[in-house]
């Protein structure tokens, strides 16, 4: 294993430059480690990446028997089934070949893992940079205002200073419920902040916090006194019941503004007078930009002494300041695009800049509180390590609360982000995913890396005029600040062009619906539209710039959300990102065909893989059911064909198969080594999609083919988060209640289809005795099985099952009906 150790770099301006005091304080703290980077070379790398060459050697010795053996059954001099037989050849060869090549894809850019860990002490704290943590939110009804209020008081709780931090909270649908429970936060912070610091409290989620039970599936426990970071133990028992009571009255009253808005909404749903149209709607409202808490001095201010120690915090040893929070509620009209949340992360980008103009960003979904009160110290160790100068994003990754103990639908994804995420770091660097994310300011702004431009050019390769960023003049010096200075990094902050008092006229300026007009937004700088998954095109386009990035697992979990346990919310997440990812292939930022040659080869390849995947849902339906379905219901000359179009059970073939089967479970068992995660977890994915494949890929490939073909936009709803106090109930079954209770949709209906026809198949093939007519029955029973296993957990949700058994009585219903469904088959063949 070698070991490569980053030291910070000595941002510079010019080498002829005389060094300011600032500069000589990083040159001291130069040899001061901050990341270490760990090539993951260990003998299981080195045998993960010879199984991988294997498998590949492999399918080229299958593929090569497998289309020769083609040519000679379509070779048949029998006229009536020529035609079938080749076109039956040619779909199963097609299949295989599609099912390799995306196998492929998937394994080649995760060959070169690293381990990256940061040592936050390491950083001095007067070079830390300001930074600002941008939150959106778009609806109150699936986004609960409490969760949204949690999210923010996290934020502001984080140990970072008070003064170099700013939280945005955008709120996209305009709500009066979202704002007046923003400022509530705002208010409770004022108590909540102190008190964390004072007792060094973690998780700084209050709901969280003061909740018993399980959070993520490990049980809470009290803090011990060998475990207490704060300075006052004896007071933390009083002080945290004091803090509780507090925290009980802020959920009571928002509660009692969900309860009157819900009212107001139904008032208004009733009005004839245009009441509703007056204050405005999710879709039609005026831009709103409002301090709710101003940004403090820069000196630490101290609290007062509780003259009354029952019901007061003594804070006289612990600064009270609060982070700066900024409510944004951009404009929206009528027939004008808004462009989702990457049109609300554009308008908060423009108005931070005139506001705090931090050089760092922090975006994070309104369900996603800060886990790590660090976590903000080590995203900053990889923008100031040497070497990181040409780092973009840092992108951590997700984990969840109230996820059921099993993991039934992969919500974790620790595949995705253990593996995949883990491996590209040894590329250019992990896929942003949309939250949890950590960006250069100036990399937004269409800057090349320092290593494409020449030194201290940042700001000459572009442009700053009008029909790029816009008219808004202070909005373009702040623009020009930042990438005068961005190789210049020493900086803690870059100076706004406006006072926060008389910026908010000129902010709402910005997150009006016109000042994108005929500009680059959305094109070359910002978040990119024209996809659902803003996030995978944006950085696309930063990777293919030249940009690199970096993945950051902290311990204990930076941030942690909340995911969708019901399956049909689950399917429609699943159905938005696959849409999105197509959207993706079908638009200028497809892989294949990106011109930059600063994109890795294997980045490329990784990206090529996100893009694609929803079609295999095409092949795998057809594999899943034409098999199974169609030769019980053939008879004569048209089942024979069909027979000849599948494998041949020959000695050849059994072979290749058990050669494929042998060497992916030794690739997964060594990719599971390496990256970490169980072989539950995988085998968990594996389930968990084939689901998606049947269901919400399929899903997505036709509504984006009616999207180019029409030409017309498809719109998806926003998934449901949980409450947080959904997540603390007094037993497992009544947490998870949202798990078993069936919601029906349409997705549901392929993989219903498919299950019902695998486990009818498997049912006729051993009541008829077919699976002993030879090697190719046994191994079409195999793969009814195989399907049919995948499948598990989809029957589970499909029947509101909360324990792993089925119990008897949809065992009988079950048994019935598939013996009904085999009586009904063999009359049809008879």
């Amino acid at each position: 294993m070698s070991m490569t150790y980053v030291t910070k770099k000595n941002f510079c301006a010019a080498s002829d430059d005389k060094e300011s005091p600032e500069d000589e304080k990083i040159s001291a703290s130069v040899e001061r480690l901050l990341v270490r980077t760990t090539k993951l070379s260990t003998v299981t790398i080195k045998l993960y990446r010879l199984m991988i060459v294997v498998r590949i050697g492999i399918f080229v010795l299958f593929f090569k028997w497998r289309i020769s053996t083609a040519l000679v059954m379509m070779s048949s001099n029998d006229t009536d089934r020529t035609s079938t037989v080749r076109a039956m050849w040619t779909v199963s060869i097609a299949g295989e070949l599609w099912f390799a090549l995306m196998w492929v894809l998937d394994q080649l850019p995760k060959m070169q893992p690293v381990q990256r860990a940061v040592d936050t002490a390491a950083l001095d704290e007067s070079l830390l940079p300001s930074m600002d943590v941008f939150v959106t939110t778009a609806d109150p009804e699936k986004e609960p205002p409490l969760v949204t209020a949690n999210t923010i008081l996290s934020i502001l709780a984080a140990d970072y200073p008070a003064d170099k931090l700013t939280c945005y909270v955008s709120d996209d649908g305009g709500a009066q419920l979202t704002r007046e429970a923003v400022a509530e936060a705002a208010r409770f912070a004022v108590l909540w902040v102190p008190f964390c610091r004072k007792h060094g409290v973690a998780p700084r989620n209050p709901e969280v916090y003061f909740s018993a039970g399980f959070h993520g599936g490990v049980k809470a426990r009290a803090v011990t006194r060998g475990e207490y970071k704060g300075m006052a133990w004896p007071e933390l028992a009083r002080d945290r019941r004091r803090v509780r009571r507090e925290y009980e009255e802020l959920r009571l009253r928002i509660d009692a503004l969900e309860a009157g808005d819900k009212r107001r909404r139904q008032r208004w749903s009733t009005a004839d007078d245009g009441s509703c149209r007056r204050r405005g709607t999710a879709e039609d409202h005026a831009g709103v930009v409002e301090v709710l808490v101003h940004p403090p001095s820069r000196t630490p201010q101290l609290g007062v002494s509780a003259v009354d120690a029952r019901n007061f915090l003594d804070l006289s040893s612990v600064d009270v300041r609060v982070p700066a929070v900024v409510y944004i509620c951009r404009e929206k009209r009528r027939g004008v695009a808004h462009h989702r949340k990457a049109g609300a992360m554009n308008a908060l980008l423009r108005a931070s800049a005139v506001l705090s103009n931090a050089p760092f960003i922090l975006n994070l979904d309104c369900d996603h509180y800060v886990n790590n009160s660090q976590a903000l110290r080590a995203g900053a160790c990889f923008m100031l390590d040497q070497g990181g100068g040409d780092v973009a994003f840092v992108q951590f990754p997700q984990r969840f609360d109230g996820v059921d103990p099993g993991d039934r639908y992969a919500n974790h994804n620790r595949v995705f982000f253990d593996c995949t995420e883990l491996g590209l770091d040894g590329l250019q660097g992990p896929i942003y995913v949309g939250t949890g994310c950590m960006f250069r300011r100036s990399v937004l702004y269409g800057v090349d890396p320092p290593r494409w431009r020449l030194h201290g050019d940042a700001g000459k390769d572009v442009s700053t005029e009008a029909d790029t960023f816009g008219t808004s003049t202070p909005f373009l010096r702040s623009v020009r600040t930042v990438l005068n200075r961005s190789s210049e990094e020493r900086d803690a902050t870059y100076s706004p062009p406006c006072p926060f008092d008389g910026g908010i006229g000129e902010a709402t300026v910005l997150v009006s619906c016109g000042c994108e007009d005929s500009t680059a937004w959305g094109r070359d700088i910002g978040w990119v539209y024209g996809t659902v998954t803003e996030d995978v095109a944006t950085g696309f386009s930063l990777h293919r710039r030249g940009w690199r990035s970096a993945y950051c697992a902290t311990a204990p979990d930076a941030f942690r959300g909340t995911a969708p346990i019901n399956l049909t919310d689950r399917l429609h997440q699943v159905l938005r990102w696959a849409a999105g990812s197509l959207e993706i292939f079908f638009s200028r930022n497809n892989a294949l065909l990106a011109s930059r040659h600063r994109l890795h080869p294997l980045q490329r390849v990784a990206y090529l893989n996100t893009t694609l995947y929803p079609f295999t849902s095409v092949f795998l339906m057809v594999y899943c059911l034409l098999p199974a379905a169609i030769p019980p219901l053939m008879s004569g000359n048209a089942a024979a064909a069909l027979s000849m179009g599948t494998p041949p059970a020959s000695a050849t073939y059994i072979a290749f198969l058990a050669a494929l089967m042998a060497t992916l479970a030794v690739v997964a068992v060594m990719e599971t080594r390496w990256s970490g995660i169980t072989i539950g977890e995988w085998w968990r994915n594996e389930q968990f999609w084939m689901v998606s494949a049947t269901s919400a890929y399929l899903a997505a490939v036709a509504r984006v083919a009616f999207k180019v073909a029409a030409r017309k936009e498809i719109s998806f709803k926003l998934t449901a988060k949980q409450t947080a106090a959904a997540t603390s109930g007094a037993g497992v079954r009544e947490r998870f209640a949202e798990l078993y209770a069936v919601r029906w949709t349409a997705l549901m209906v392929p993989p219903a289809v498919v299950l019902a026809v695998n486990v009818t198949s498997m049912a006729a093939a051993v009541q008829g005795g077919r699976w002993r007519n030879g090697p190719a029955a046994a191994l079409a029973v195999a793969f009814n099985a195989w399907v049919v296993a995948h499948l598990y957990p989809f029957a589970l949700g499909l029947m509101g099952r909360w324990s792993k058994t089925l119990s008897p009585l949809y065992l009988l219903v079950a048994l019935f009906t598939i013996r009904l469904l085999c009586s009904i088959l063999r009359l049809h063949t008879v």
